[in-house]
């Protein structure tokens, strides 16, 4: 954990620290483990206890994950995540995003489930979005976004993507479990309102959509990673991708557009 901005050498760090503890028997582990243990249990003992699946100590330190915690924008870091894993090195990406807050000095942060795979393009801002109707949670506001030709994200801290949209960036809507059923081009006006009665007055923010088009036929999540060349997570709220995959992905939305 580096108390500063994470760059793409602090993964190269940790990989020298990997080098160095992988070398480490049991009785090495357990001696550095008795020196801050207030308890005198052995580090067998104490992994026992707290999985509940004993390892005998020769099997200590046989392998090793990498799990790299990095802010959203941090490119380069998750660029050099993804090349280790094409070497087959088990390392992992955490992601944080953080957003300024609803008063001043205040932010708010938004740490992702932890996953396995990770686009390093998903917060690029280059003029296409992938955003999510929200139909697992409430299919009316998937409705409401296609009926209504907009982009919309609700309540802290998912309502504040909205804000990453400009004018004329290509949004792609995406139904979960079917893919994407419509796109259309930002208007670059965000509006700020009530998303359910007895809710707060800025629970919802939004952006209308021009040139908006339906598919006859949805764009599903294996053919948007066929067509792009890339694995994305389509769990969040909303994501960037970079002009060629979202030109790529323009340019077939358009053959089915209704």
């Amino acid at each position: 954990m580096k108390v500063y901005e994470s760059e793409s050498k602090n993964l190269l760090q940790a990989l020298r620290y990997g080098q160095i503890c992988g070398l480490y028997q049991y009785d090495d582990l357990n001696r550095l483990f008795q020196k801050t243990s207030k308890e005198n249990l052995t580090l067998e003992d104490v992994h026992r206890r707290k999985f509940e699946k004993p390892i005998p100590p020769d099997k200590f330190n046989k392998d090793q994950v990498f799990v790299v915690m990095t802010n959203g924008i941090d490119g380069r870091t998750r660029e050099a995540i993804r090349y280790w894993r094409s070497r087959k090195l088990d390392v992992r990406p955490w992601i944080y995003r953080v957003y300024d807050g609803d008063a001043p000095n205040r932010m708010t942060v938004e740490i992702l489930p932890f996953r396995v795979e990770d686009s390093p393009y998903e917060d690029r801002q280059e003029g296409f979005f992938i955003l999510n109707t929200n139909y697992n949670n409430d299919p009316d506001d998937h409705e409401d976004m296609v009926k209504n030709k907009k982009a919309a994200a609700y309540s802290d801290p998912w309502k504040y993507k909205i804000e990453e949209i400009q004018k004329g960036d290509t949004v792609f809507l995406y139904k979960s479990g079917t893919g994407i059923v419509a796109f259309g081009a930002a208007s670059g006006d965000l509006v700020k309102s009530k998303h359910r009665p007895g809710g707060g007055p800025e629970d919802q923010y939004s952006m209308k959509l021009r040139n908006f088009f339906e598919l006859s036929a949805a764009l599903a999540a294996s053919e948007i990673k066929e067509i792009t060349e890339n694995n994305y997570v389509f769990r969040g709220t909303m994501f960037g991708i970079d002009a060629d995959a979202g030109h790529k992905l323009l340019t077939e939305a358009t053959k089915r557009k209704k």
